[in-house]
């Protein structure tokens, strides 16, 4: 098993979008850390035609989460959540199609140590600022509703933080956590989280907090 992997979910629409990632990660990859891409299966051989087969490892979305699915934006949460469940690492980079590298990197970018990845996480401050200068009440509101929802569930109390955007930074051991110790136990599914609230890295992030 890979210690750390860079991970795309990617199909037939962002196919040169992906040739471009990849061609940024050939030239910037420094310490070679293996680069997988799942696409449906029916896309295979439009990117095996696109981006031809080395340097990455292609696999079917259906080997991830072992069904036939539709591209639709919860769906696609879902693959890239469960990228973990092939056994091909310990942590990933998840990266989106339309991602690509302006410089150099290494895995001490990622990792902080050979057990412990980094975690994307902030207060949105940014955001928050400028869209209260702005009398955008809404934005904030908003921001704080999406991210009570999760804390709620796992109780916790305190500061609202944000786990994303992409790309970010997942252990599988965090994602194994989460299955083991809660969505099996109430009978649930991955697929109910995201249809309860819309955003894996929310998902991810509080129950990384919860269990330290």
């Amino acid at each position: 098993m890979n210690k750390f992997v860079i991970y795309c979910k990617s199909f037939n629409r962002d196919v040169d979008r992906a040739k471009v990632l990849l061609d940024t990660i050939k030239k910037h990859n420094k310490d070679n850390i293996p680069f997988y891409m799942s696409v449906p299966s029916t896309d295979m051989e439009l990117f095996k035609n696109k981006l031809g087969t080395d340097y990455y490892n292609l696999i079917t979305d259906e080997s991830i989460i072992k069904k036939n699915i539709d591209e639709s934006w919860i769906k696609q949460q879902i693959v890239k959540s469960e990228f973990w469940k092939t056994g091909e690492c310990e942590n990933y980079l998840m990266v989106d199609s339309d991602s690509y590298f302006i410089k150099d990197f290494y895995l001490s970018d990622f990792m902080y140590d050979d057990d412990t990845p980094y975690t994307v996480m902030h207060e949105c401050k940014d955001l928050l600022q400028f869209t209260s200068r702005r009398k955008m009440d809404f934005v904030k509101k908003s921001f704080v509703e999406d991210r009570l929802f999760v804390q709620n569930i796992f109780d916790r109390q305190g500061r609202q933080f944000d786990f994303g955007p992409g790309p970010v930074i997942w252990s599988a051991k965090a994602w194994k956590s989460l299955k083991e110790n809660y969505i099996d136990p109430n009978g649930l599914t991955f697929e109910n989280l995201i249809e309860a609230k819309h955003c894996e890295f929310h998902w991810y992030g509080e129950w990384l907090l919860k269990m330290r």
